[in-house]
């Protein structure tokens, strides 16, 4: 009984997620962030300051803008395909509060893992040696994290395909990192100060964003795989929209 109780709870947890649009419009953002990546370019010790403060506004005003899009998107798909199709309604609107702590713990979801890994890599070794190693640690420890999450939710949700998801991170993650490793790091002297100008740690930080833009981009493919496949799932066993028995 209790069994059953809790693969209801789960059911009902997860029916954000039972058309697939919420893991398409979440992997859509997540490629339209590495496209912003990938255009930001690399940074040079000239321009580094400039180059951050730029990156940093862009990728932000693409965040919010792309998860407001992308809430109002899922909003029509829901009322236009989704609803219809179970006998279900939507309820009351979400209000803005609700909207902007989505745009928070999305926010939150890239970053803090970030912030964790290097705050854990200074304590454990040399700035020298964090910042040189940075392409491999990075998406590794990203993909970790983001693992880890998604198996998390899978769980919680009761949704199979959430951990398929996170073991399909965690493998792009280290897979990224063993090619870095494979590609050779960056140099760093005895004698050298790990200062933002220098050139060697620009090197570092530029293809630990490489590794990172590659990362968000293969995740986001993955997201828009899943919630196609479900699509095309849910559309077969709910071709028509749902009618009442007379």
């Amino acid at each position: 009984m209790n069994e059953r109780i809790d693969k209801a709870i789960k059911r009902a947890r997860g029916y954000w997620f039972v058309d697939g649009f919420t893991e398409m419009a979440t992997g859509g953002l997540f490629v339209i962030l590495s496209v912003a990546l990938l255009l930001s370019g690399s940074a040079s010790p000239a321009t580094f300051s400039t180059w951050f403060l730029s990156v940093t506004g862009v990728i932000s005003i693409v965040k919010l803008i792309s998860i407001l899009a992308a809430i109002l998107i899922l909003w029509w798909l829901k009322d236009h395909f989704t609803y219809p199709r179970t006998g279900f309604v939507r309820g009351t609107r979400i209000t803005a509060a609700q909207i902007l702590a989505v745009v928070r713990n999305v926010i939150l979801f890239l970053l803090l893992p970030i912030l964790g890994l290097l705050a854990a890599s200074l304590l454990i070794t040399s700035a020298g040696r964090v910042l040189a190693s940075m392409p491999i640690w990075f998406p590794v420890g990203l993909g970790i994290s983001w693992a880890v999450f998604f198996v998390l939710a899978g769980e919680w949700m009761g949704l199979q395909r959430f951990r398929l998801m996170g073991i399909m991170i965690l493998l792009s993650g280290a897979a990224i990192g063993l090619w870095q490793f494979a590609t050779g790091l960056p140099v760093f002297p005895a004698d050298i100060q790990p200062e933002i100008s220098q050139p060697v740690v620009l090197e570092s930080i530029n293809r630990a964003l490489t590794s990172l833009n590659f990362l968000v981009l293969i995740t986001g493919l993955i997201l828009i795989f899943s919630g196609l496949i479900t699509f095309l799932r849910y559309r077969k066993e709910n071709p028509t929209p749902y009618a009442e028995d007379a």
